[in-house]
């Protein structure tokens, strides 16, 4: 490969990892195999050690992946949280064998063999026995503090048992959800017309990142712990004395480990495990082999990432073969369309397989998979299965190959509106492929009225993909705020089912949604932002929006995007009319002296807009961003949902900086509020005119500190930095 294709490879691969990692970590709901995950890394880690002039530090090879989210305060880990190097082939796995040998001066070396559990990865802190805090992995060195939600665990124990126990240790492990529990939630949704969640994992992990502790509660999370971060002081001597003494003090453990005498043992202890591990209460899929001699891990230390001393050996994904019977399209809340494999049922993973993703066109061609082939069809972690490959030589005769356009004739086949190809960089697809050009499109107007209940947006409880599609094929909601307009007895008896067999919604899931909707008036601008699917406007892309702009209206006729248009279009007029250009060339002297002159009054407004409207606006907020969202607030559909939301009575508000109390402060919080989340309380502060710090300095002017404080309340009491109450916080808002 020749270093400018590298280089071109290492881009593509680095943006994919980065945002599977964000799906993964962040948003609980990753969209491809782990399988597939691991060979993008794998494959980017190569070419970064070939091509060594196209490292950098910033690449997501580089970090352990981050699963902070807002609306929960960090806490600093005492000792780093790694994460774990991974292998899916025994070679691999004798190889680390030998670098351990290398390093330590000896092959006989003893190992512990433990089923890598699939759940989320979590450190709890006892000290003098009692359980005082939990901390999501993070970034590593911090993470978020869900010790409230933890606490819900029934099988984790507020004290340590024994008198054996340490000053202060960090306990590791992770938060799983039983195959029990996850039919039971699921079955509820189908019966109350929501769509089903995808994986046990997934439900944890987004569980744990409930802001509401009762509703964690209710879905029943598990826990198992097997590993040791910081201990004070440092009594244990292996791995193996760590799973004694996690049983003597009480804690859930993982069902079986074998301690064995090297990696020929270890190999065979990982065969046992993978027969052995349906029967286990949690997910696994892997085993996790690390040194047991403590003395031993220190001496082999660790990366920045992962520890030298143990490694990860992970199964291999669940796959079958079967008939690929036919290709349908679905559309979704963008337009996008999405082909779907509709398979001969097969038997996946303990699951009847019937439907598969195949992605887009691109990705079909791609594979050259067509309709009648034999196909490959994979379930790694539980993921929505995905066909993996087709084999050609026992394809049908005269098999065309797949085109979209011709599928559906050249039209949606929902409303049967135009359809374009587009370049896409969104939740439902990547790449290039074919979109609905009809905002009113049936199918779309479902899919962004789930949206907008979804729990990341308004989290209106109670309107999945079943409720939403009958509320906008019965003509009761045309856009997403029409739900205000349904009115209770409309909700309750909405049938869900046929008029043969009814399946009506019911009165309690009814008042859920009347409930919730009331509640959602007082969301944030950034939530509504988010909400009502504006283009290219994500999550942290509508925070930033929402914290910069009070209203829609302002954000309509933004001085801020107006700015970030401007300077698009400078930075492009100076590349255009570089001297030195080798696309556009100058002509002669005096053409390159007219372009150096230029370039400098281009480059000088340029920091102009920096240094006024555009200090400190993260490049998320880029030209992109700030042309849709001031064409779709100014179109048709835009005009509409500000109209509707005005004639609600809806004004989101946004926690744009302005003159109040707070002005010129900046402000550190602390521990966990009695009744503020942190993102509200962030909220508050921004609205005051104040400013949020992640750090105590001397330039602090209040640290807002609530239980379980940490190292910044014990910096700001050594710097004499004021320390607010969340009551003496509120009496200071007035």
């Amino acid at each position: 490969m020749t270093p400018d294709l590298a280089q071109q490879r290492i881009a593509e691969l680095r943006a994919q990892v980065a945002r599977d990692d964000a799906l993964y970590y962040q948003q609980a709901r990753p969209e491809i195999s782990d399988f597939a995950y691991d060979a993008n890394r794998r494959e980017l880690e190569d070419l970064e050690r070939q091509f060594p002039q196209f490292a950098r530090p910033d690449s997501p090879t580089q970090r352990v992946g981050d699963d902070r989210v807002p609306g929960f305060r960090e806490v600093a880990h005492r000792q780093k949280m790694l994460s774990l190097d991974n292998t899916y082939n025994a070679e691999e796995l004798r190889a680390f064998h030998a670098r351990l040998a290398r390093l330590l001066g000896t092959d006989d070396l003893g190992y512990t063999v433990e089923p890598k559990i699939d759940g989320l990865a979590v450190s709890l802190t006892y000290e003098d026995g009692r359980f005082v805090r939990a901390v999501t992995r993070g970034q590593g060195d911090r993470g978020d503090d869900v010790t409230a939600n933890v606490r819900t665990i029934p099988s984790l124990p507020p004290q340590l048992a024994g008198g054996d126990v340490p000053r202060a240790v960090e306990i590791r492990g992770e938060i799983y959800l039983t195959a029990a529990e996850f039919e039971r939630i699921n079955a509820e949704r189908i019966a109350a017309g929501e769509e089903p969640y995808a994986n046990p994992r997934n439900l944890a992990a987004g569980t744990l990142k409930l802001l509401d502790p009762a509703e964690v509660a209710r879905r029943k999370l598990d826990l198992v712990l097997y590993s040791l971060g910081h201990c004070e002081p440092a009594i244990v001597a292996s791995q193996t004395d760590l799973q004694h003494r996690l049983r003597a003090w009480g804690l859930p453990v993982v069902e079986r480990y074998w301690t064995v005498r090297g990696i020929e043992a270890a190999w065979a202890a990982v065969g046992e495990l993978d027969r052995l591990r349906s029967r286990f209460a949690y997910g696994t899929d892997g085993a996790v082999i690390k040194l047991d001699d403590v003395a031993q891990q220190r001496e082999a230390g660790a990366t920045d990432k992962a520890p030298r001393w143990a490694i990860a050996y992970k199964f291999k994904p669940d796959t079958a073969r079967t008939r690929l019977r036919a290709i349908t399209i679905q559309v979704g809340k963008t337009g996008i369309l999405s082909p779907v494999a509709e398979l001969e049922p097969v038997l996946l993973a303990g699951s009847t397989i019937s439907r598969a993703t195949l992605h887009n066109e691109d990705e079909i061609r791609r594979k050259d998979i067509r309709v009648g082939d034999l196909v490959e069809i994979e379930k790694a972690g539980e993921v929505i299965p995905a066909v993996l490959q087709s084999f050609p030589a026992e394809r049908p005769a005269g098999a065309p190959v797949f085109d979209l356009q011709a599928a559906v004739g050249g039209q949606c086949p929902v409303c049967a509106g135009r359809i374009a190809r587009v370049v896409v960089a969104a939740e439902e697809a990547e790449g290039v492929a074919w979109k609905c050009q009809n905002y009113d499109c049936r199918a779309q107007r479902a899919g962004r009225l789930g949206f907008f209940c979804s729990r990341r947006a308004l989290a209106i409880d109670g309107v999945g993909g079943v409720v939403a599609a009958k509320l906008v094929e019965l003509g009761h909601v045309q856009d997403p705020p029409d739900l205000y307009d349904v009115a209770l007895e409309t909700l309750a008896t909405l049938n869900l089912g046929t008029a043969e067999e009814p399946r009506v919604f019911g009165e309690k899931n009814a008042a859920k949604i009347v409930a919730a909707r009331e509640a959602a008036r007082a969301l944030p601008l950034e939530k509504w932002l988010y909400a009502l699917s504006v283009p290219d406007v994500g999550e942290t892309t509508a925070r930033e929006l929402g914290r910069r702009h009070r209203t829609f209206d302002e954000l309509a006729d933004s001085p801020l995007l107006r700015a970030v248009l401007r300077r698009a279009e400078l930075l492009a007029q100076r590349e255009r009319e570089a001297p030195a250009s080798r696309k556009n060339p100058a002509k002669s002297d005096e053409d390159k002296a007219r372009r150096k002159e230029l370039c400098a009054r281009l480059e000088a407004e340029v920091a102009v807009l920096e240094a006024g409207p555009l200090a400190g606006v993260p490049a998320d907020l880029g030209p992109a961003v700030a042309a849709s969202t001031r064409e779709f607030l100014a179109s048709g559909p835009g005009l509409r949902l500000r109209a509707k939301l005005r004639q609600l009575g809806i004004e989101p508000q946004g926690t744009v900086a302005r003159a109040g109390v707070l002005t010129g402060k900046t402000l550190v919080l602390t521990g966990t509020l009695p009744t503020l989340t942190r993102e509200s309380a962030e909220q508050k502060i921004l609205a005051a005119g104040g400013k949020v710090s992640g750090s105590v300095s001397k330039k602090t002017s209040y640290v807002l500190a609530g239980e379980a404080a940490g190292s910044k309340l014990d910096k700001a009491q050594e710097l004499g930095v004021p320390v607010l109450t969340e009551a003496e916080f509120l009496r200071l808002l007035g």
